[in-house]
C-alpha cells in the first residue's frame, strides 16, 4: 500500500498524497471501522464487517464512485469471491486489493508432497510434524473453515443452528493435531508459523492458515515455504470450504476527500497495478490476471497456482451486522484454549448460545428496509 501510494502521488503530479498508518494483525479483524472512518479517507478492512458498514452508513458506496463498467471487469477479475464478498444490499462498500483464504504451507525440502486427506495430516501430526495456527482469531478461522467443508458452514440464516455433530468432529481433527504439535501453536497466529516453518527444521507443515506469499518467493530470508491446497474433508473432490479473507479498500463517508479517495482506491484494485506495483512491493494481488499470469506464479515460487483451487472454492462469511459481533465472541471464546481442547461440549454449549443471540440481529436501514446478503 506505501508503494502504491507513491506511485499514485507521481502520476497526480503530487496533487493526491496518501500516508498510510499500520494497524496489528488482529485489530485488522476485530477493530470497529466506524470509529476508524471518523479519523481516516481510506480503512483497509475485512468483508464480514461490510454489514455494519452498510448499517451505519460510514463508508461512501463506490458504485457511486465508480463506472459499472470498472466495478464489472473488477468483478470478473475476481479471484474466488473476493471483490464480491465487498458487495451487500445491492451496493459495493469496498474494492478487493488483497485475495487470501487458509491454505496449507510446508517446507518442500522435507516433505516433497503435502498431504491430501485430514487423516494423513493427523498421521504426520503424530510425527510430530505439524504446526497449526490455533491463537484465538486462527482456531475460530479454522472452526469456520472446519464447518463449511463438512457441508455446514455457518451461514446466518434464519432458523439455522450450528450443526452440532459437524462442531465437535471439526474441533476433534484441531485438538488431535494440536495435541502432537509443539504447545506454542495454541497461541500463534499464521505470521508466528510461517517464521517458523521456515527457520527451523522440527516442523514440516501447516494444515490451514493464511498465506502470504513473500515466504514463498525466492530473496525471503530461511528456507522457502510451499503453499498448496488444504486438505480435503469428507468424499469431496475439491478442497472446499477455506474461509476467505484478503482486504478490501474502503473510502470513509466522514471525511472530505473522497474523490481523492476513490481514484486511488481504483488505482490500487486495477489490473496493470495488481500487476506490476502491487506485486512488486510484496503484495497479494486480488485480480485474476495476476494469479493465472505464468510468470506472476513464478515470481511468487507457485502461490498462484498452488492454492488456486482453494482459493475457487472458498467459503464467504455471512456479512450481516450480528455476524460481526458473533465473530469477535467466538474469539474471545477461543481465547480459553484449555477449554476447547478438554471440555468440546460445553465449550459449544457457550458457542451456540453467541450465535443464537448474534444470529438473531438483522441488518436494516432507519427506515426499516432489509438488507440481503447478496
Amino acid at each position: 500500500m506505501v508503494a502504491t501510494a507513491a506511485e499514485y502521488e507521481r502520476l497526480t503530479g503530487g496533487a493526491v498524497r496518501i500516508r498510510w498508518e499500520p494497524r496489528s494483525l488482529k485489530e485488522f479483524g476485530v477493530a470497529s471501522v466506524e470509529d476508524l472512518a471518523r479519523d481516516y479517507d481510506l480503512v483497509v478492512i475485512d468483508h464480514p464487517h461490510i454489514g455494519l458498514i452498510a448499517e451505519t452508513g460510514c463508508a461512501v458506496p463506490l458504485d457511486e464512485m465508480a463506472a459499472p463498467g470498472d466495478l464489472a471487469a473488477l468483478g470478473a477479475g475476481s479471484p474466488g469471491r473476493s471483490h464480491q464478498s465487498y458487495h451487500y444490499g445491492g451496493r459495493q462498500w469496498a474494492l478487493a486489493v488483497d485475495a487470501a483464504c487458509q491454505v496449507s504451507a510446508r517446507r518442500p525440502d522435507l516433505l516433497p508432497e503435502p498431504p491430501g486427506r485430514w487423516d494423513e495430516v493427523l498421521e504426520l501430526s503424530r510425527h510430530g510434524r505439524v504446526l497449526w495456527p490455533l491463537g484465538d482469531v486462527d482456531s475460530a478461522a479454522s472452526l469456520l473453515t472446519l464447518l463449511a467443508g463438512l457441508g455446514h458452514p455457518v451461514t446466518f440464516a434464519d432458523g439455522h443452528v450450528i450443526d452440532r455433530a459437524a462442531a465437535l468432529e471439526a474441533l476433534g481433527l484441531m485438538r488431535e493435531a494440536a495435541r502432537g504439535s509443539d504447545p506454542r501453536c495454541l497461541s500463534m497466529n499464521p505470521i508466528n508459523v510461517l517464521d517458523t516453518l521456515s527457520s527451523a527444521d522440527d516442523f514440516w507443515y501447516a494444515p490451514l492458515t493464511f498465506g502470504y506469499l513473500n515466504y514463498s518467493r525466492a530473496g525471503h530470508p530461511g528456507r522457502r515455504l510451499a503453499f498448496g491446497d488444504i486438505p480435503r474433508i469428507g468424499a469431496g473432490p475439491e478442497p472446499a470450504g477455506s474461509l476467505l479473507g484478503g482486504a478490501g479498500l474502503m473510502i470513509s463517508a466522514y471525511r472530505p476527500h473522497r474523490a481523492e479517495a476513490a481514484g486511488y482506491a481504483l488505482h490500487v484494485a486495477a489490473s496493470a497495478t495488481q500487476r506490476t506495483t502491487y506485486l512488486t512491493a510484496g503484495g497479494q494481488p486480488a485480480h485474476h490476471d495476476v494469479w493465472a499470469d505464468p510468470a506472476a506464479d513464478e515470481v511468487s515460487g507457485g502461490f498462484f497456482s498452488g492454492t488456486g483451487r482453494t482459493m475457487a472454492a472458498s467459503w464467504t462469511r455471512p456479512r450481516t451486522p450480528g455476524f460481526v459481533r458473533f465473530q469477535n465472541e467466538m474469539i474471545e471464546l477461543f481465547g480459553d484454549h484449555r477449554r476447547w481442547m478438554s471440555e468440546p461440549g460445553p465449550f459449544l454449549d457457550d458457542l451456540d448460545a453467541i450465535y443464537r443471540r448474534r444470529g438473531s440481529v438483522r441488518a436494516c436501514e432507519p427506515g426499516g428496509k432489509r438488507y440481503s446478503a447478496d
